[in-house]
C-alpha cells in the first residue's frame, strides 16, 4: 500500500441524488466546472446514493459542483475512508468479489 506522504490524503463524499443520476453525469459535471478539481472520481452511483473521491483540497468545490446537478442533491457525509462511509450507510455497499 502506497503511504499518504507519496499518494496524498483523499476524502469521500456521500450524496442522495435523484435515481435517475448516473455516474456518467455526475462526471460530466464536474470535469466541465471551471476551474476543474485536480484529484476526483466518481465511485458509485446507485439507489439514489452516490459516492465521490477527491482531495481534501478540493472538498469544498467538487460538493459544491455535484450539489449543483439537481436541487434535489446534497451531501450526506465526508470520510477519509470508504469502508467507513459504506458500514455507515449500508445502501452504499456493493457486493464482495469471490475470492479464489
Amino acid at each position: 500500500m502506497v503511504v499518504k506522504s507519496v499518494r496524498g490524503r483523499r476524502r469521500y463524499i456521500s450524496f442522495a441524488v435523484p435515481p435517475s443520476t448516473t455516474r456518467e453525469s455526475i462526471i460530466e459535471a464536474v470535469e466541465s466546472a471551471d476551474p476543474r478539481p485536480e484529484s476526483f472520481k466518481a465511485i458509485t452511483c446507485a439507489k439514489g446514493k452516490a459516492v465521490v473521491r477527491c482531495s481534501p483540497a478540493d472538498r469544498e468545490a467538487v460538493t459544491a459542483i455535484v450539489c449543483s446537478m439537481d436541487p434535489e442533491t446534497r451531501s450526506l457525509r465526508t470520510s477519509g475512508t470508504l469502508r467507513t462511509l459504506r458500514d455507515a450507510d449500508p445502501d452504499l455497499r456493493v457486493p464482495q468479489k469471490k475470492k479464489r
